[in-house]
C-alpha cells in the first residue's frame, strides 16, 4: 500500500498578474499611491511647522517638473483608488431595500461617487473663496 501524500497545488510566481487577480492587485497597489501622497502632505505640514524658510523650500520642490509629473501620476492612481473603492462599496453593505424593492449596486456606487464629488468641489470652492491659494 502506498503512503498518503497531501495535494499541493502548483501556483506560479505571477499568479497575481493573471486575469481575475490583476484588477485587484492594481487596486491594492493604488493604496500605496494614496499613502505616498499623504506622506507628501505630511512633509508639507512639517515644513510649515519648521518655519517660512523650510516651507519655501518645500514649495520650490513642489514646483519642479519632476514633482509635477509625480503628482499627476499620484493623482491618477488616487482617482483609480477612489473609483474602485466606490465600486466595491455596495458589496460590503447589507442589502438595501426601499419601498419593497432592492436598490441596485450601480445606483449605490453612483450616488456615493456623486456625493464625494460634490463634497470635494465644495471644499475647493470654499478654499478659493477664503483665499487659500492667494
Amino acid at each position: 500500500m502506498s503512503e498518503r501524500r497531501p495535494f499541493t497545488p502548483v501556483q506560479s510566481r505571477t499568479w497575481w498578474a493573471h486575469k481575475p487577480y490583476l484588477a485587484y492587485t492594481i487596486r491594492e497597489l493604488s493604496g500605496v499611491a494614496v499613502a505616498l501622497y499623504g506622506g507628501i502632505l505630511l512633509a508639507g505640514l512639517v515644513c510649515l511647522w519648521r518655519g517660512p524658510e523650510a516651507y519655501a523650500v518645500y514649495r520650490h520642490l513642489l514646483a519642479s517638473p519632476a514633482s509635477l509629473l509625480v503628482h499627476l501620476l499620484l493623482l491618477a492612481a488616487v482617482l483609480w483608488h477612489v473609483v474602485t473603492w466606490f465600486r466595491i462599496l455596495p458589496k460590503t453593505l447589507p442589502k438595501l431595500v426601499l419601498r419593497d424593492r432592492l436598490v441596485s449596486q450601480r445606483l449605490i456606487s453612483t450616488v456615493a461617487l456623486l456625493l464625494a464629488f460634490v463634497c470635494s468641489a465644495t471644499l475647493v470652492v470654499a478654499a478659493m473663496i477664503l483665499g487659500a491659494w492667494s
